[in-house]
């Protein structure tokens, strides 16, 4: 017989012998026990304020499942189906009644039809009955378990298609949700790719947050190890719920992070990245130096990120490396090498995160703009680990002390000297300027040259102002420029002293009648200025967030970013959208001033000043203009001509002599450089100077009301040169100074303050620091003590007196015999604090 045929027939036999056999029962419908509808992978408990209480991080979610059959055909095996795919199989006793369970572990969150088929039988034979769907839910903080979140945007926010590869970044805070009432559903996310959350705490010593919240950050570090990051309220951040959003109080998630949950269902590609640090949360930074705290802190952060799966990144916020933040005590040379270690450890960490699921985590950080601030960073080391550098460019100027100016503006303002800005020449006070004036643009360069691509770079604009009253006509020297006046204190803010969100701003200022509304064309910065109280407001609107838009895109920059959301109304953040959208405008850029190198001569001579080297990128130089700005004046020739001559004369002593060349553009405009003749004096050779030694000094404690000396008049200098004197004055210290020596009248303090001086001693080469602490002890109400005992005075069995802050009874007849200090036995008996001082 031919094999194919055979084949052919055998399974033709199959077929009819299959076909003969008596079809098989399908077994009782099996029907699922009651049970829990909703179960979470992270699990967060409500009643808890300590981080390590707050929240149970499993890989799944145990879902246990019990089922019965009470009447129809016994099954052999059972099976459990999560939206059709087999989550579990296992056979069954065959019985009159049937009970089975099990507990599922479910890995991923989502929405989930369970239901349980009974079967008999085996293979294309098998009979199937399956029970009633019941519904399930397994949350996770990827959200994948929620809806879209709905929204609740003012509707003055436009929509708006953000540029390819364009960064427009926002602040959302977490105490938003309280005073500010703005919870996350009033977020205008589609005009965002990135929300910055702040803030996360860090765990250790932060004595910046003395006068603040310091309480809930120890309550939520609670049991915590130094260095690791919390949440750190967790009632606004995941169990205050929000009913508007679909949130109750059995919500695995509620609050703030239940939201944003949502908010990534509605938008994925939206980047919400945690701020770790802030202003007052910078303290713990400072250890970082030592790598077993870095450590710590890196693993913590890998941990955060694991359990709060919503986030996409990190974004680091200490303010400052080097120093000049919140606490004055803080600060080393080396945080500026430790930020860029932290940086590279950090994304070494992120990509094993990545490895791990599959994600592409984002590394930012929040820096200041400040020539101080950015020189302390090592920037070129740590920006390769880096996707952007969201640049603080506001906060220039504020009512920390009355000196006003543009807080956010683009270019230095109208009524700074072309010196003053570009940080060269002297101050007010004759003393070398140390760098340029606080400008968006001076920052962003100084961070450009210190080797921050311009791709990584985010440019800041404020979405509320700053502002002082009391500016009156008579402080300015230039009545229509109230930027030229004098404050006198804090303006009433919208939350704090000093400070005005910017909706408030259009209501109660641009909106008032009387205020005059200004706006500085070389700046690009608008300002508000009531004449009837002296009220000045500095901010941004749309036209200088258009200005700083158009900046971004002339210099290929990543785009823009606010401070903070809540405080718009929608016009900033449109404008910042419409600023980066299209095509670039062509902007003219500034010349380059070149006047040569330093020059040194051993005789008068007549010294050539040349510029010729100086250059226009895209048109030309039309003007030159040369000036002396330092030491005895001599004779220019030539001032205006590319090359200058300068007569300079002999000297007895050593004389620098410097010259500044300013060169103006085709466009108008200018740029300026520097450059030092430096005279050698005749005869002899210069004897060897040495740095002068600054010394300084101050009382150790004062009280409220003291006037407070801080004296460096017996800094020396060996040669016996003249000494110039540069003082560092802490923050919230009204002191006056004058030359060698300042004075401050001690302000009153519901604590005892440390404040740090410091002071630079300069024979005009060499210079030297030092610095002294003074302590102003806490005010108290108590009264003074009526009965305080004194030397000399006899006291007799059963007088009272009060002695270094206690109060004592006299045993018997005594006399200069000093309480406290001749133990239990002595003629005193402590009977316990006295209630005066």
């Amino acid at each position: 017989m031919n094999k194919r045929v055979f084949l052919r027939g055998l399974a033709s036999a199959s077929i009819a012998s299959a076909l003969s056999l008596p079809a098989i029962a399908a077994p009782g419908a099996p029907q699922i026990s009651w049970m829990e509808s909703n179960f979470s992978i992270i699990e967060v408990n409500d009643a808890a304020s300590a981080y390590k209480d707050l929240v149970t991080v499993k890989p799944f979610a145990e879902v246990p499942v019990t089922w019965d059959r009470w009447s129809g055909e016994p099954g052999d095996t059972w099976r459990v189906l999560l939206n059709g795919v087999v989550a579990h199989e296992a056979s069954v006793t065959p019985s009159a009644s049937q009970k089975e369970s099990t507990v599922l572990q479910v890995a991923k969150g989502g929405k989930y039809d369970m239901v349980v088929e009974l079967c008999s039988g085996t293979g294309a034979a098998q009979a199937c009955t399956p029970s009633a769907p019941k519904q399930i839910l397994v949350a996770d903080t990827d959200g994948s378990h929620l809806e879209p979140l709905a929204m609740n945007v003012d509707p003055n926010n436009g929509s708006y298609v953000t540029p390819a590869d364009t960064v427009v970044g926002a602040y959302f805070v977490e105490w938003g949700v309280y005073g500010r009432k703005f919870p996350v559903d009033k977020i205008p996310a589609q005009n965002l790719t990135h929300i910055i959350y702040g803030f996360v705490p860090i765990c250790g010593n932060n004595p910046s947050l003395e006068d603040g919240p310091l309480a809930a950050l120890n309550r939520a570090c609670a049991g915590m190890p130094d260095y690791e990051v919390v949440i750190h309220d967790p009632w606004a951040a995941v169990q205050m719920p929000h009913p508007q959003s679909g949130q109750s109080h059995s919500s695995s998630y509620k609050g703030t992070y239940g939201q944003i949950m949502a908010l990534k269902q509605r938008y994925p590609d939206l980047k919400i990245l945690p701020s770790i640090g802030g202003w007052t949360l910078s303290d713990p930074f400072y250890d970082f130096g030592v790598k077993a705290n870095r450590d710590v802190f890196v693993a913590s952060v890998k941990n955060f990120l694991q359990t709060w799966k919503f986030y996409d990144g990190v974004d680091i916020d200490w303010e400052y490396p080097g120093g000049q933040g919140a606490n004055p005590n803080l600060g080393d040379p080396s945080d500026g090498d430790t930020y860029a270690i932290l940086m590279r450890e950090l994304r070494a960490m992120l990509d094993e995160l990545s490895a791990d699921t599959g994600r592409t985590y984002e590394l930012t950080s929040a820096v200041g703009v400040g020539y101080d601030k950015i020189e302390d960073v090592n920037y070129a080391e740590a920006v390769p680990y880096m996707d952007y550098i969201f640049a603080m460019t506001y906060d220039y100027y504020g009512g920390w002390n009355n000196v006003v100016g543009h807080q956010t503006a683009l270019n230095c303002g109208s009524h700074i000297s072309a010196d003053e800005c570009a940080g060269i020449g002297l101050d007010d006070e004759g003393k070398p300027r140390k760098g340029p004036a606080y400008s968006t643009v001076n920052g962003i360069n100084l961070l450009m040259e210190k080797g921050v691509p311009a791709d990584k770079l985010v440019v800041g604009a404020a979405m509320y102002g700053r502002g002082w009253t009391g500016v009156t006509e008579a402080s300015m020297t230039d009545p229509s420029n109230p930027m030229t006046g004098v404050g006198n204190g804090k303006i009433a803010g919208s939350w704090e002293a000093g400070v005005i969100d910017y909706k408030d701003i259009v209501s109660d200022y641009e909106n008032k009648a009387g205020v005059v509304v200004g706006y500085d064309e070389i700046a690009e910065a608008p300002w508000a200025w009531d004449p009837s109280n002296g009220d000045l407001v500095t901010y941004d609107n749309k036209r200088s967030v258009m200005a700083k838009g158009a900046y971004v895109r002339s210099l290929g920059l990543a785009g823009l970013f606010a401070w903070e959301i809540d405080a718009d109304n929608g016009d900033i953040l449109n404008a910042m959208q419409e600023s980066l959208t299209g095509t670039p405008p062509v902007l003219n850029k500034k010349p380059v001033a070149n006047a040569g190198a330093d020059v040194a001569v051993d005789a008068a001579s007549a010294v050539a000043l040349d510029g010729s080297n100086s250059s226009d990128a895209d048109g030309q130089v039309v003007s030159y203009s040369w000036a002396q700005t330092s030491g005895p004046s001599v004779s220019l020739t030539n001032a205006s001509a590319s090359v200058a001559s300068a007569e300079i004369p002999a000297v007895t002593v050593d004389t620098q002599f410097v010259f500044t060349l300013t060169v103006t553009d085709n466009e108008g405009a200018k740029a300026s450089d520097v450059v030092t003749v430096t005279a050698k004096k005749q005869g002899g050779t210069d004897p060897v100077n040495t740095a002068p030694v600054a010394v300084v000094s101050a009382p150790g404690v004062v009280k409220a009301g003291d006037v407070v000396l801080v004296d460096a008049s017996a800094s020396t200098d060996a040669e016996n040169d003249t000494l110039t004197y540069s003082w560092y004055i802490p923050e919230g210290v009204n002191a006056t100074v004058n030359g060698a020596s300042l004075t401050f009248v001690a302000d009153s303090y519901a604590t005892t303050k440390n404040f740090t001086f410091a002071v630079t001693v300069s024979d005009g080469k060499l210079d030297d620091s030092a610095s002294i602490t003074v302590t102003v002890a806490k005010n108290t109400t108590d009264p003074v003590c009526a009965n305080a005992w004194k030397e000399g005075v006899v006291y007799n069995s059963g007088d009272v007196v009060t002695h270094n802050g206690k109060e004592y009874s006299a045993k018997w007849w005594t006399q200069n015999e000093e309480p406290g200090t001749t133990g239990q036995w002595g003629v005193w008996k402590e009977l316990g604090a006295a209630n005066c001082q």
